[in-house]
């Protein structure tokens, strides 16, 4: 029998999943990229305070700091927040080492005590960054990030000239030169592309807290992280779905690879996965119910083409029909989907790998998700329940 039960679901999950990666492209494709605006003088331009959470990035907070102070914009016109989060490592001492007089460095500890050493405090150190900012704009990003000179201007030029509450830009990881990076890079160069392409559609679904900018009135306005102090993570997420529900389509995204924050692939496959899990386990609490739809689909999506592989191995003549069916769909619609993208990053080499690495992301997904729902995991040197 051709059509089984199975091949029949194959082919109706198929047909959503070519919807949905369709609806994905078309918003990224419509997303106009971000030009940059006439040259502004110093009156016309605002004070900025870029606020950096931190702990343990004493290999990189060195790097961060002077990739942020190599900016085109005037540097009386900007300021760094740096609020340390219990560093167990030389991060504090280290960043405490540059000399810039637009540098304010915190440490956490001497606002809220020894008690918050072992919990998850990056929600309450950005509070105390923007409590401390003197600028009325605030950005921020992590500290094992770095960006271009252009970087600050792209994102300034972008927030003042467009009536956003919160824009959010492009996050990259680099180098990718293992199969682990490489995986890492694609899977984030993917999220970006739903990122902006969910927000040009009206419906935003994610950002990223390392390239992110909103007026510090605005966060004051939604009431900061209240509601969701007790998750570790979202400081990101769950600021911009409460700012979308108070000022609906007010969300931005900077196409623009000046505005792009770069970061490390996270090193072997144990941190990876705690980073994953971290990132997955606040899905929980989305506000949003087409966002967990979406998440919920994709994964039995991904669940489907692994049983149909399974299915496949009984070698019955039409056993493969179902496995060709899903997994020829998501092939063929995520190739499509990541041209644009590829090329937006400037990796379009990375499309001769997409097969391989649909393979393992297809096992990837099916595995983290159940271990996201267990919510532990080790982040930073510090254990998370």
């Amino acid at each position: 029998m051709i059509f089984s039960p199975l091949l029949v679901v194959s082919i109706l999950f198929s047909a959503l999943y070519l919807l949905l990666v369709f609806y994905f492209f078309v918003g990224w494709v419509r997303l106009k990229k971000s030009e940059v605006g006439r040259p502004k003088s110093e009156a016309e331009q605002p004070f900025v305070s870029i606020v950096i959470p931190t702990r343990n990035e004493s290999e990189n907070i060195k790097t961060c700091l002077e990739s942020i102070f190599k900016q085109n914009y005037p540097q009386h016109l900007f300021e760094v927040v740096l609020v340390d989060d219990f560093s167990t490592d030389p991060t504090l001492r280290f960043a405490r080492e540059i000399n810039q007089s637009n540098l304010l460095v915190l440490d956490l500890m001497q606002y809220i005590g020894n008690a918050g050493e072992y919990s998850p405090n990056k929600k309450k150190a950005i509070a105390l960054g923007i409590k401390n900012a003197k600028g009325d704009l605030i950005i921020t990003t992590d500290g094992d990030c770095v960006v271009g000179e252009n970087w600050l201007s792209t994102l300034v030029d972008y927030f003042t000239n467009h009536d956003f509450k919160l824009v959010t830009a492009p996050v990259m990881m680099k180098p990718a030169y293992f199969p682990l990076q490489i995986f890492q890079q694609l899977d984030v160069m993917n999220l970006m592309g739903i990122t902006g392409a969910t927000i040009r559609n009206s419906m935003p679904t994610m950002c990223n807290g390392a390239n992110l900018m909103y007026a510090k009135q605005t966060f004051h306005e939604v009431e900061g992280f209240k509601g969701n102090h007790d998750v570790p993570t979202g400081d990101d997420i769950f600021l911009m779905q409460k700012v979308n529900e108070k000022f609906p389509g007010s969300i931005g995204f900077v196409k623009n690879f000046d505005a792009c924050v770069f970061t490390k692939p996270e090193k072997g496959l144990g941190n990876f996965v705690s980073q994953r899990i971290r990132w997955i386990s606040k899905s929980a609490r989305y506000s949003n119910f087409k966002i967990t739809t979406i998440l919920y689909f994709a994964y039995l999506f991904n669940l489907l083409i692994i049983l149909t592989a399974l299915f496949a191995l009984q070698m019955d003549e039409f056993s493969w029909l179902p496995v060709a069916v899903a997994g020829g769909t998501k092939l063929f619609v995520d190739f499509i989907f990541n041209i644009p993208i590829t090329v937006f990053f400037r990796k379009w080499y990375m499309l001769l790998l997409l097969p391989i690495i649909e393979i393992f992301y297809v096992l990837y997904v099916v595995l983290i998700g159940p271990l996201s729902l267990m919510g532990r995991y080790r982040w930073k040197d510090r254990k998370i329940r």
